[in-house]
């Protein structure tokens, strides 16, 4: 699963990565199966939008912090970002047991979304720094087992932890695996050269950002992309513990369990699509994994027992899995020597514009319309989107591409 690069500082480095990811992530998702719970008093008229709300005012706020802390990260480097940001996950996971109500949370949420804008984009252009362009799909595929691992855990955690030991224990969790995180990056990532200011050019104006033709190019399929593939992640993470209690009647552990399969599969296929990456190119892999989706969104649909919910979580999380590592890849590619950090964080700034729109208008469609119809309206949707991003760049390769 695991292999060493060029050097042993390199593979620390991606280990790391894949380990500070994973407490990130376990972080975002051990509340998902509360809110079934949480949304449902008579003071809250409107739980799918409220539910919504929660989820997106991570990304809100996250979307707002990816491209000014990108290009932080390019100037003074990325321990720093990334160290606040792990700091602020574990306050925030400090502040969870003692919000009052569930808008408190949205508050919460907001904080461990800013240290989310801090971390991401450091991180990857991190493993953007220390691989070259043949290492680079495998440090993602790494990488991407830590944030799949973090997002299956964090669900059957919170349900199970909740049940049997109370709001503090998920928390207390969330908290610890952030501080140790934090501690693995100040004590065993190299120190790295400072960067400085970046030099004017002859009209006394810092240049902005510069990528080749096909990098803009594959920049702006890999934002498309993103936006709509992780908006699967976002809406199923606002509607689908509220939509498994009306119409499923199963505990917060079921739902958890139903959202780690999702993630579990997610992290099984990461050496798999890889490999699949280098034969079709990193465009074609977010293609299958749109596909995937539709399909998972097609069963969740039409869905009417417990056992087509965990069909729908093999199918998401495999096509989730397809399109983070196909874009993430793509993306790193398309940057230029000196500007990872600025590039990632156009990438990320993508990723929590989907978050932080897409729970909130699904949210309020599903309040109005049937929350079925609205995941059949999102599988057309996608599927339309997959001849779109191939006729725009089923055959485009950037530098170090295979």
């Amino acid at each position: 699963m695991f292999r060493f690069y060029t050097n042993l500082r390199v593979s620390r480095v991606v280990l790391i990565a894949a380990i500070c990811v994973f407490s990130t992530q376990f972080g975002v998702t051990v509340i998902a199966p509360l809110l079934g719970e949480w949304v449902r008093s008579p003071d809250i008229p409107n739980p799918f939008l409220v539910s919504g709300l929660i989820i997106a005012a991570f990304a809100l706020v996250s979307l707002c912090l990816n491209i000014p802390s990108g290009i932080i990260s390019d100037i003074v480097g990325r321990k720093p970002l990334i160290v606040i940001g792990l700091l602020l996950y574990a306050v925030a996971a400090v502040l969870f047991p003692f919000s009052g109500n569930t808008y408190d949370w949205i508050f919460v949420r907001a904080l461990q979304g800013a240290g989310a804008g801090l971390f991401f984009p450091a991180i990857a252009a991190l493993l953007a720094d220390v691989t070259s362009h043949e290492e680079r799909g495998h440090a993602f595929s790494v990488y991407n087992i830590g944030l799949g691992v973090g997002l299956a855990a964090g669900p059957i955690s919170g349900g199970f932890l909740f049940e049997r030991y109370g709001m503090f224990m998920p928390f207390l969790f969330c908290a610890a695996f952030a501080l140790i995180s934090a501690v693995l990056v100040l004590f065993f990532v190299p120190e790295e050269p400072k960067r400085g200011l970046k030099v004017p050019d002859k009209k006394g104006k810092r240049k902005g950002l510069s990528l080749t033709v096909n990098g803009k190019r594959a920049l702006i399929v890999c934002c498309i992309v993103i936006f709509f593939g992780m908006g699967v992640a976002s809406m199923t993470s606002a509607t689908f513990a509220p939509f498994a209690v009306d119409n499923f009647d199963i505990s917060e552990g079921i739902i958890g369990t139903i959202l780690s399969v999702m993630f579990v599969v997610f992290v099984l296929l990461q050496v798999g699509f890889n490999w699949l990456m280098k034969l079709v190119g990193e465009i074609m892999l977010a293609i299958i994994g749109l596909l995937l989706c539709v399909c998972g969104l097609l069963v969740l649909g039409f869905a009417s027992s417990v056992l087509e919910l965990f069909v729908t979580g093999v199918f998401l999380g495999a096509g989730l899995g397809a399109i983070s590592l196909g874009t993430l890849t793509l993306a790193s590619k398309a940057a230029g020597k000196g500007q990872e950090g600025k590039v990632m964080g156009i990438y990320y700034t993508t990723f929590y514009a989907s978050m932080g729109t897409i729970p909130i208008v699904c949210g309020a469609l599903s309040d109005i319309f049937s929350v079925r119809l609205l995941f059949l309206g999102y599988a057309g949707l996608l599927f339309v989107l997959m001849f779109v991003v191939w006729l725009a760049g089923g055959s485009l390769r950037v530098k170090g591409s295979q």
